[in-house]
């Protein structure tokens, strides 16, 4: 995650979830694994760490290094709303706002999550920890460089006041390879990086395998000049690398218009998210051509960061619609 990323979102907008039935087709919850599995048991500790605060040394564990201890707070609890937004979502006993077709995986095996080199708390929070909430026993690892690092950021995680069950987020002992090696059939691999990587691991193993591999966000809109102004302030907090990285912007043929070009431009840019300038925030988040399109105001601003990282190559459905 950037800085850039840090800066685009709002962390008192974070429980603002759209109601309108016309997303609800893409980005219900329930996408990946059957809902069958619920995170009932941990919304009163997710809501009571968001009430009272992460305390100060869990929360320095938890800290990008990247983002000063000023900023780190709301992007914490930026995270932590969304995700009990996910939750809440998810354990409506009426299946209001959850998927209508079946899961990407049936729910019979275990988790291995492979993390980038970098936002490694954002991207266990929004890849791994909701497969731990709903008790699934989830297993993580990254590059062999931050397994310590890796280690830190899955005790905090497992303290009390997130509600895990003991033992479902664990680090994996061995390398990401071995992790990919030893997944079953009835495994899922979960993995954020880029799309040879993907390839190679779904030949690699027999588990189902869902990858976020966009590598980029891009800017669209109708107004030129709003573009060229917005394009700065996001180019300003850019940071190479990274899958916000800012890959410019575009005025024709917008994620908005016809068959016209847009989406050979979208599957050469392969963006983890498309911002669009748009007049409120509130707009709902939509899908186009299997990219997700966010609302964005003239300050680099999103509405919601539901659907971030929708993948239509390696599939990915989106964060927060597990």
């Amino acid at each position: 995650m950037s800085m850039a990323d840090a800066l685009a979102f709002d962390a008192g907008s974070a429980t603002r979830e759209p109601e309108r039935p016309a997303v609800s087709a893409v980005y219900a919850v329930g996408q990946v694994l059957p809902l069958r599995h619920s995170p009932l048991g941990s919304l009163r500790g997710l809501s009571g760490a968001l009430r009272q605060g992460v305390p100060a040394d869990v929360a320095e564990e938890l800290r990008d290094p990247r983002i000063g201890p000023a900023q780190w707070p709301k992007v914490l609890a930026r995270e932590l709303a969304l995700t009990l937004g996910w939750a809440a979502r998810r354990s409506r006993p009426s299946g209001d706002g959850t998927a209508t077709c079946p899961s990407a995986w049936d729910g019979t095996g275990r988790v291995v999550v492979l993390l980038p080199a970098h936002g490694l708390t954002v991207h266990v929070i929004r890849r791994a920890l909701p497969f731990a909430l709903c008790g699934v026993s989830t297993s993580v690892v990254g590059h062999e460089s931050d397994r310590k690092r890796i280690l830190r950021i899955l005790t905090a995680l497992s303290a009390p006041l997130f509600g895990l069950r003991a033992g479902t987020l664990a680090p994996f002992t061995k390398s990401a390879a071995e992790a990919v090696r030893e997944a079953s059939p009835e495994d899922l691999v979960v993995l954020t990086g880029h799309p040879s990587t993907a390839r190679k691991v779904r030949g690699a193993t027999a588990a189902t395998v869902l990858g976020a591999t966009g590598g980029c966000t891009v800017l669209t809109g109708t107004d030129t000049e709003r573009l060229r102004h917005t394009g700065a302030l996001l180019r300003e907090h850019d940071r190479p690398g990274s899958c916000t990285r800012f890959a410019g912007w575009r005025t024709e043929p917008g994620p908005d218009r016809g068959a016209d070009g847009g989406h050979v431009w979208l599957r050469e840019a392969h963006p983890s998210a498309v911002y669009r300038l748009s007049g409120s925030l509130e707009t709902p988040p939509y899908e186009h051509h299997g990219y997700t399109v966010l609302p964005c105001d003239d300050h680099g601003a999103v509405g919601t960061l539901t659907g971030f990282a929708r993948d239509p190559v390696h599939h990915w459905p989106g964060d927060f619609l597990i």
